[in-house]
């Protein structure tokens, strides 16, 4: 057969240099050279999945040179340019092949002639083929081995799920010990050990390109050290134009990506660079792209099909490398009007501040939270009702003039895609989004809107209380509460104070607690915040039970309970910002359900059974059980029904008895779950 087609057999060697200082990617090695893993009967077929950047080629090569001596008839390697703008035409790359494998005489035109003699070339042979920068499958087919002691390991920056029996390996950036000993190899007599390196590693987002361009930068420059590099890549604007050697840029290979998008993912991948933190989902993408949720979906799938963006491994959440971020925002300040970036920006955080509220709401919907007003904030904020939500007196038409109301909604999409549907749903979407919401009140007290930066943790004081996030939630309050004091907020101030002081005694830091405390009631009183005062003072009794000291607590339950009567406040509608100790048996009102979780307060007239009970206390009783849920204590009592403190411990005996409980935190459940008016 080869002498018929003027054959003069060679051993093709094709294979590009190694990469000398190729580190770390063991996993994806082993996997692409253990060939007691390859089906059986077929060729074995690797595609080697990432974002421009991540080293799928040096992978590669490296992978193929490892196992070349399994396959010693032929290796064969091919640049399909699938990323350069003009992909490599398929007869091209089997007619360079073919020559490679010793075709001597004139070669067809015909493509499917020359598949046909590529794989007559191939039969029988032990080869190994290495494809890289593929555009599609269609490209990749016609250029396969297709015996089975062969091996193909195909490199692309997009899914090639089309390619049946194909096995994907996926790169992303390099975890830390990699890509610091990246560094050390590349660097190498350059490198002393003592570097503070982890700095440089962020700011190149571990990303194998962009570490062995900064590498590269230190080698040519003796007189730069790694921090003075650091501060050179920290200025965003110029990272990408800095992160460059020689013909080889971090800018040039994002743009290769982003250019062969389509125009919608396009815009859609520009828009992205407005969300703040690490990951998102399709909601928030839809929002800034100002299309529905179903078309961000598709996509945002398009797009990490071209690992554009990364599917993360938690359902419904997609992620952006940090220098795609920044060359995102970069395309968006060229290729948009600034008119409708701030448009954008502005849309999409009225949208998140909604779905904040909304998902606050349903994790604990009695907390005092500042108010929400569609009225500018004026330059005195001091007094004015509406400072939680306030506006910057300088730009009255932006960003919080709707906290608290729907956000709006891109055409198509419906309301109920703005908030979670239930508590669960609720708790899960701020778990996912913790972490991005500190981000944005960063992003906010630096340069956005500093009503931001409280809103969003007063909001989050239930979710917190449960969650127990305390570092997260005593950062995230610090921030606010600097942000209310540079714009002289005081009702801002007492909920900054009172979310500090929760976080503080969730930490058992109990003097932090009452300082805060003291602090929110200041504010409280000079702001005309009573409702606020109010939970301080009951907070500032719990401290004082917590610290041994009854006497001190029962004046500040007094306090409270004077406080809520004038704002004829009862337990059913009041709020539980409140850290009161479990101690059962003791005198006082300490151990009121509020000190639980909302969630775990029975609502008034959940509970027949509880109803039917209530028949059994006597009306003295009764009067006492309701009593005990205002927070009073036995002194207090016994002051409401005129008779001695040893009375109404013996009411209490008989409640205890009758209904089978042992505590008032139980007697003021009772009470809710009956239905009994308080």
């Amino acid at each position: 057969m080869r002498s018929a087609l003027d054959w003069a057999p060679t051993r093709a060697r094709l294979l590009p240099p190694d990469t000398t200082d190729f580190t770390g990617r063991l996993s994806e090695l082993t996997a692409l050279t253990d060939s007691s893993t390859f089906p059986a009967h077929t060729a074995g077929l690797f595609v080697v999945i990432g974002a421009g950047g991540t080293g799928k080629t040096a992978l590669a090569v490296r992978a193929a040179r490892l196992a070349g001596d399994d396959y010693p008839d032929a290796h064969l390697y091919a640049d399909l340019g699938g990323y350069t703008g003009s992909p490599t035409p398929v007869p091209d790359v089997l007619r360079r092949f073919l020559r490679a494998l010793g075709a001597a005489g004139p070669l067809p035109q015909d493509q499917d002639e020359l598949v046909g003699m590529f794989r007559t070339a191939l039969a029988g042979q032990r080869c190994l083929v290495v494809l890289d920068d593929a555009a599609d499958e269609a490209q990749v087919r016609p250029l396969l081995p297709t015996g089975p002691d062969a091996l193909a390991i195909v490199t692309s920056r997009n899914w090639l799920g089309g390619l049946a029996g194909a096995l994907p390996v996926r790169l992303g950036p390099m975890s830390d010990p990699e890509a610091a000993a990246m560094l050390a190899r590349v660097l190498g007599s350059r490198w002393t050990g003592t570097e503070d390196v982890d700095g440089l590693l962020a700011l190149c987002g571990h990303l194998p390109l962009a570490i062995r361009i900064a590498a590269a930068r230190l080698l040519s420059r003796p007189q730069m050290s790694v921090d003075d590099l650091c501060d050179q890549l920290r200025d965003e604007r110029r990272r990408l134009k800095r992160l460059t050697a020689g013909d080889i840029t971090v800018h040039g290979v994002l743009t290769s990506s982003y250019d062969a998008l389509e125009p919608g993912d396009r815009r859609t991948f520009r828009r992205l660079a407005l969300l703040r933190g690490y990951d998102f989902c399709p909601e928030a993408a839809a929002q800034v792209a100002g299309i529905t949720r179903e078309e961000a979906q598709e996509s945002l799938d398009r797009m990490a099909d071209r690992s554009v963006v990364r599917a993360e491994s938690e359902p419904g959440r997609y992620s952006l490398h940090s220098l795609a971020r920044l060359f995102a925002a970069d395309r968006l300040t060229v290729d948009e009007e600034p008119e409708a970036v701030v448009t954008a920006e502005a849309g999409h955080l009225r949208w998140v501040l909604s779905r904040v509220r909304a998902a606050a709401d349903l994790v604990n919907p009695r907390m005092v939270r500042l108010p929400c007003t569609d009225g500018a904030a004026g330059t005195d904020g001091d007094t004015r009702a509406g400072a939680g939500a306030g506006t910057r007196a300088d730009d009255p038409d932006v960003l919080t003039h709707t906290v608290g109301r729907p956000g709006t909604h891109p055409p198509g999409s419906s309301p109920a895609d703005s908030a979670p549907a239930h508590r669960e749903a609720a708790l899960a979407w701020l778990d996912a989004e913790r972490h991005n919401l500190l981000t944005l009140v960063r992003h906010h007290r630096r340069l956005g809107d500093p009503a931001v930066c409280w809103t969003i943790p007063d909001a989050l004081r239930g979710y917190y209380h449960q969650r127990r996030h305390l570092r997260e939630w005593t950062r995230m309050a610090e921030i606010g509460l600097a942000a209310a004091r540079h714009e002289r907020n005081l009702r801002a101030q007492a909920a900054m104070h009172l979310t500090l002081g929760m976080a503080g005694f969730a930490a058992n830091r109990v003097a932090d607690a009452e300082d805060h405390y003291q602090r929110t009631v200041e504010l409280g009183l000079g702001s005309g915040w009573q409702e606020i005062e109010a939970v301080a003072y009951r907070n500032l009794a719990g401290v004082a039970l917590a610290q041994g000291d009854t006497a001190t607590s029962e004046k500040y339950l007094s306090l409270w309970a004077d406080l809520n009567e004038r704002l004829d406040l009862r337990l059913n509608s009041a709020v539980p910002d409140i850290d009161i100790p479990e101690a059962e048996g003791q005198a006082g009102a300490e151990n009121l359900p509020a000190a639980a979780e909302t969630s775990d307060v029975p609502q008034p007239g959940h509970d027949a059974a509880a109803a039917e009970e209530w028949s059994v206390l006597s009306r003295r009783e009764q009067t006492v059980a309701r009593l005990v849920v205002q927070g009073l204590t036995n002194q207090q009592i016994a002051k409401r029904i005129r008779c001695s403190p040893e009375t109404v411990k013996f009411h209490l005996r008989n409640i205890f008895r009758k209904l089978e409980i042992g505590s008032r935190v139980e007697i003021a459940r009772f009470v809710l779950a009956s239905g009994a008016p308080s």
